[in-house]
């Protein structure tokens, strides 16, 4: 069976590498008598931007590649899912907390994870891609 490249994994994973070094570069104010603020500002924090980095490299070596077996694209999405659902909710407290209205970072991570649910639900066929 001739196994076609999950581009737009391939972009997610670029994204999400992306996403990990400009939250390593980029210090966000931590206030800790606001216990919410200061809970979710952990999402920005060296272990959560350095699992950005690892999960994005290794989907993205994974779709350069074209591996395909033991439903690792599935798995990949199932994590980057769940990966770009956390800081989704994190960014969207935030804002919450912080300012009257969403920020644009908190929409453009909307649109990531939105593409990440339709690519999910409309190319896999019983966990393999089918393009």
């Amino acid at each position: 069976m001739q196994y076609k490249r999950n581009n737009s994994l391939m972009i997610t994973s670029i994204e999400t590498v992306i996403m990990g070094l400009v939250l390593i570069f980029n210090h966000p104010y931590d206030d800790p008598t606001r216990p919410v603020f200061h809970a979710m500002n952990l999402f920005q924090s060296w272990p959560m931007c350095a699992s950005l980095l690892v999960l994005g490299g290794g989907v993205l070596i994974l779709t350069i590649c074209n591996y395909h077996k033991h439903f690792a694209d599935f798995v990949a999405t199932v994590l980057m899912a769940a990966l770009w659902m956390a800081y989704l909710v994190t960014f969207f407290v935030q804002d919450a907390f912080l300012q009257p209205s969403v920020s644009v970072a908190t929409i453009l991570i909307g649109f990531v994870f939105i593409r990440i649910l339709l690519d999910a639900f409309f190319h896999f066929e019983r966990g393999v891609w089918i393009g």
